[in-house]
C-alpha cells in the first residue's frame, strides 16, 4: 500500500525527520544522554519541592556529577542546545541550563506514535514499570 502525500505534507515530515535525527545522533553520546537526563530528574524533583528549589542545574554539578571537567560538560552542553533540548542562562561565571519543554515533548510524541504504529502505546509499557 503506497500512501500519496501532498508536497506540504512531504516538506513537514522531511523538516521534521531532520529534526529527529539530530537529536537522537546528539543523545547518541551517552555523557549528554547523562546530562539530559540529569537535569530532567533535578526538574522533576523541583516540581516536587517547589519552595526550596531553583529549577535549573549548574554546569559545576554536572561536572561533580558525571566527574567530568567543566570545558568537556560545556561543549555536550553547547551540542544539547544545538539539538533544541536544553535551555542555558549565565549568572556570573556560571551557566545554569534547563529542559526545554517543547522539543522534549515533540521528541515524546515522537516516540509514542512509533510505539503507538506498533501497537504498544508508551503509556501501557510505562504503567506496568
Amino acid at each position: 500500500m503506497v500512501i500519496k502525500l501532498s508536497k506540504q505534507q512531504e516538506k513537514i515530515m522531511t523538516k521534521n525527520t531532520k529534526n529527529i535525527a539530530k537529536i537522537f545522533k546528539t543523545l547518541a553520546n551517552e555523557n549528554r544522554l547523562k546530562i539530559l537526563l540529569f537535569v530532567y530528574r533535578k526538574e522533576c524533583k523541583c516540581e516536587e519541592n517547589k519552595l526550596s528549589c531553583r529549577n535549573e542545574t549548574c554546569i559545576k554539578d554536572l561536572s561533580k556529577f558525571l566527574n567530568i571537567t567543566i570545558p568537556t560538560i560545556s561543549h555536550h552542553i553547547k551540542e544539547l542546545v544545538n539539538a533544541g533540548l536544553i535551555i542555558t542562562k549565565k549568572e556570573g561565571r556560571w551557566v545554569y541550563c534547563k529542559i526545554n519543554q517543547k522539543t522534549f515533548q515533540k521528541t515524546c510524541g515522537f516516540l509514542n506514535k512509533l510505539s503507538i504504529i506498533k501497537g504498544r502505546s508508551y503509556e501501557k509499557i510505562n504503567e506496568r514499570s
